[in-house]
């Protein structure tokens, strides 16, 4: 994640296939928790008619890990051919993924201007 306060919404934490991507699980995971391999998710972008969110697979993979490490995703190992693979949920909802934010954000700004 990094803050830019000249975009709006997601946009000011991630770049456009990031968001494309986390709304994409946010939706699957509206009913039942649903994962996402990282060959679905950049299937997934390339299917957009957006040229924009069309991103190499190494991208989607470093993006989705990106976002495990910032605690927005989280993952479980599933054998499949070839070995293991990850499959991706989400760690929180779009509602607790605000308050993390506001959090992270603030706290960190305290931090600095104490």
């Amino acid at each position: 994640m990094k803050f830019d306060a000249s975009k709006d919404g997601l946009l000011t934490l991630f770049k456009p296939y990031q968001v494309a991507l986390l709304e994409h699980l946010w939706g699957l995971n509206s009913q039942a928790r649903t994962g996402l391999t990282s060959s679905q998710a950049y299937t997934f972008l390339w299917q957009t008619s957006d040229r924009e969110l069309r991103k190499s697979r190494a991208s989607v993979i470093f993006s989705l890990n990106d976002m495990v490490d910032d605690g927005i995703l989280e993952y479980e190992e599933e054998s499949g051919k070839g070995g293991y693979h990850r499959v991706y949920y989400p760690k929180m909802n779009r509602e607790e993924f605000a308050k993390h934010v506001k959090k992270t954000i603030t706290d960190k700004l305290n931090e600095v201007f104490p």
